[in-house]
């Protein structure tokens, strides 16, 4: 089987993943790792012994660049999307799944791939909060603060999902209709699916 992991974001995005790749090539899968070309994540990978396909780019590059111009989510993902959907297209090929982690919009991008390539996609996180559940509530985006008074965590993650529609439904669906793709009324939910892996103790 050969798969590809994608991630975008620092190295707690990362390391984790090179984790997981190792222990999926001892079970005698192919894998490589879409991820920032940074020179850190660069000599991880070498000493792990799994191959890098780049992403669009170093994160830190990424990071600087979103500072000096002074984007908001929004356009940031704008940019993001299309130039990691290429990034993990090129990286995909003859890939069997693709498991994805990182910032939303390089997770929207690898499903994206994925639906085009007609291959299964797999989104993982590593944090409970990130995923919605009437347990906890969600964290907070820039610009959409909970709603003063909403403390039911049902509500805030009906919140939540607005939010992140506001700030990546543009960017994601452009670019999915751009490839022929389908849109979605709900991204966090398209993006997160129903059945995501969290690596999490069970407890």
């Amino acid at each position: 089987m050969q798969v590809l992991i994608s991630t975008y974001g620092s190295r707690g995005d990362v390391q984790p993943m090179v984790g997981l790749a190792v222990a999926l090539q001892a079970l005698g899968a192919d894998v490589r790792l879409c991820a920032p070309p940074d020179q850190e994540f660069r000599e991880l990978l070498a000493r792990a012994g799994v191959p890098l396909a780049p992403a669009f780019a170093p994160v830190r590059q990424w990071i600087e660049m979103a500072k000096q111009l002074r984007l908001g989510l929004p356009r940031l993902a704008a940019k993001m999307v299309p130039a990691q959907f290429d990034a993990i297209a090129a990286a995909a090929e003859g890939c069997d799944v693709i498991v994805a982690t990182g910032l939303f919009p390089s997770v929207a991008a690898a499903q994206s791939v994925a639906e085009k390539l007609g291959i299964p996609f797999v989104w993982t996180a590593f944090c409970p909060l990130i995923v919605p559940s009437p347990h906890h509530p969600p964290m907070e985006y820039p610009g959409h603060p909970h709603p003063p008074g909403v403390i039911d965590n049902r509500a805030l993650w009906a919140f939540n999902a607005r939010a992140m529609n506001a700030l990546f439904g543009e960017a994601v669906n452009t670019h999915r209709a751009s490839i022929g793709l389908p849109t979605a009324d709900d991204v966090r939910d398209y993006v997160f699916t129903d059945r995501p892996w969290l690596a999490s103790d069970p407890s």
